[in-house]
């Protein structure tokens, strides 16, 4: 009999590459994920993964393994749901991630809200990107997931993910408060002479505002590159560039800023995430009555 454990250790070492990486995970020791992937090779009869480098890979054998153990895994966490919805009480543990805006602009007051309707449900938030949310959900790391889409590109179209839209964030222009260009609205082709303060090169922020800005005609002269709003925000307020930032970033903004919309808008749809294989137990359910969208509306 195959272990259910050894098989999610197969399926974080699948997932991260390495089993140092996976082992940290899972917050266990490398030697014990290493013996016990060792036992599920016993047990299976045959190699599962090979060594690559420093790394190691999973083999044809190791693949179809990892492939089994996703459908077993949504079968337990279906197992769950049902048994939860037999008792109907909101009640355990509510896994969710969002990016880290929604986290800081919209999760604090639901996890209030939450805490308050449901004493006996203990609600836990990791800030992840959309790209990571995703993959922790089809790992069944998280229940829910608070992602976003910027464009065509950005679409969430996994047949194995479920997406229900929350709102629409605009992205605004943030420029100081004595620039010139402060006006309603800001045409990007206005801002080509602009130093600009933008996102990580590899965020999908950043590609999406790059991508106007040569649709515009020009490549953004790029001063700073943060990962962190707040310090995009403290280096246009210091007059040391101008940034396109989402609405959720901007909420409480400081008073030495302007901020104007695009011309033409530009915006991005945040949305609630949940796997197609894993019905909606009572503290999903709660959790989204909650979000800013109607409680009938059906995932997509």
């Amino acid at each position: 009999m195959l272990g259910v454990w050894r098989l999610q250790m197969l399926r974080e070492v699948a997932r991260r590459g390495s089993i140092h990486a996976a082992a940290t995970a899972m917050s266990i020791t490398a030697s014990a994920v290493s013996q016990q992937l060792a036992v599920l090779e016993q047990e299976a009869g045959i190699e599962l993964l090979e060594k690559a480098g420093r790394r190691v890979r999973l083999t044809d054998a190791g693949n179809v393994l990892v492939h089994h153990a996703d459908i077993v895994m949504g079968a337990l966490a279906a197992a769950e749901a049902e048994l939860a919805d037999i008792g109907k009480k909101v009640a355990g543990t509510l896994r969710v991630a969002a990016f880290p805006t929604a986290a800081r602009a919209l999760m604090p007051s639901v996890m209030v809200r939450l805490g308050h309707l449901h004493p006996a449900l203990r609600v836990t938030l990791k800030d992840y990107e959309t790209p990571e949310s995703l993959v922790a959900l089809r790992m069944d790391e998280i229940d829910v997931a608070i992602v976003d889409e910027y464009d065509e590109t950005t679409r969430i179209r996994e047949d194995d993910i479920a997406t229900r839209q929350i709102l629409r964030d605009p992205l605004l222009v943030a420029l100081p408060s004595d620039s010139p260009r402060a006006r309603s609205n800001v045409r990007v082709a206005d801002l080509r002479e602009e130093f600009w303060v933008m996102d990580a090169e590899n965020s999908r922020i950043f590609q999406v505002i790059s991508t106007a800005c040569q649709s515009a005609g020009f490549d953004p002269l790029v001063r700073s590159h943060c990962k962190d709003y707040s310090v995009i925000i403290a280096l246009v307020e210091a007059g040391l560039g101008v940034a396109i930032l989402p609405g959720l970033a901007l909420r409480d903004r400081p008073d030495q800023l302007a901020i104007c919309p695009t011309d033409p808008p530009m915006e991005r749809t945040v949305l609630a995430a949940v796997r197609t294989q894993r019905p909606l137990t009572p503290a999903v359910a709660s959790f989204l009555e909650l979000l800013p969208v109607p409680s009938a509306r059906p995932f997509d």
